[in-house]
Formats: C-alpha cells, sequence, structure tokens
C-alpha cells in the first residue's frame, strides 16, 4: 500500500503546526537550522578527502556510513583477493605444466635449465 504524499499539504500542516508553538520553540528552531545550515556550508570530509574532491568521478558513488556496510565491502574485497589469488597460482601452475611436458617431450634441451 503506498501513500502519496503532495508536498503543498503537508507545507499547509507543518504551518499550522508552527503557529502553535511557543516563540521560544520556535526561536529555538530558528537557531537549530541557523546552525545547520552553517555546518552544512562548511568543508565537508568523506572517507579522507575533503570537497576539492567532489569534482572527481568518485562524487557520485555512494559512501558507506554503517558498520554493515563496512562489513560488506570488505568481505567484497576479500573474495575479490582470493579470487585473483587461486587465478594466479592457477595460471602459475599451468605455465609449469606446460614446461615440464615441453622437457618430457624433448621439444626443450634440457642443458638450457643447466647453469
Amino acid at each position: 500500500m503506498t501513500t502519496k504524499l503532495d508536498p503543498k499539504k503537508i507545507t499547509r500542516l507543518l504551518d499550522q503546526s508552527t503557529r502553535q508553538l511557543d516563540d521560544n520553540v520556535l526561536s529555538a528552531l530558528q537557531q537549530s537550522r541557523a546552525q545547520a545550515l552553517q555546518r552544512q556550508s562548511a568543508p565537508v570530509q568523506v572517507l579522507g578527502f575533503t570537497e576539492r574532491f567532489a569534482d572527481s568521478g568518485w562524487a557520485h558513488l555512494p559512501h558507506p556510513r554503517s558498520a554493515r556496510q563496512w562489513v560488506t565491502i570488505c568481505l567484497l574485497a576479500l573474495v575479490l583477493a582470493s579470487g585473483a589469488n587461486l587465478w594466479w597460482q592457477h595460471y602459475h601452475e599451468q605455465q609449469i605444466q606446460e614446461l615440464d611436458v615441453s622437457i618430457l617431450t624433448d621439444e626443450l634441451p634440457l642443458d638450457l635449465f643447466v647453469d
């Protein structure tokens, strides 16, 4: 069940609600809003980089914020690294096997490998 929200209706309801608040509460809300806007305009540090790198090609990517996201990224990196390692080992073993077959079938002279 999806309810479509009307922004104008929400604005009217919020305006009506703020008219019912005390002046002290309204001033505190205005101060909080001003502080939040001031913090928002300050340079933001994301993963150790300042906003001067925001124009780079990485700015559109989402940045992990929770521990679950960091764990997921670490596990993905671990799986990719172990997969690359397994591929490299298989490739290296295949080269050694081809070399052994070449030596055993006399396609390569043994003197080539003796110092």
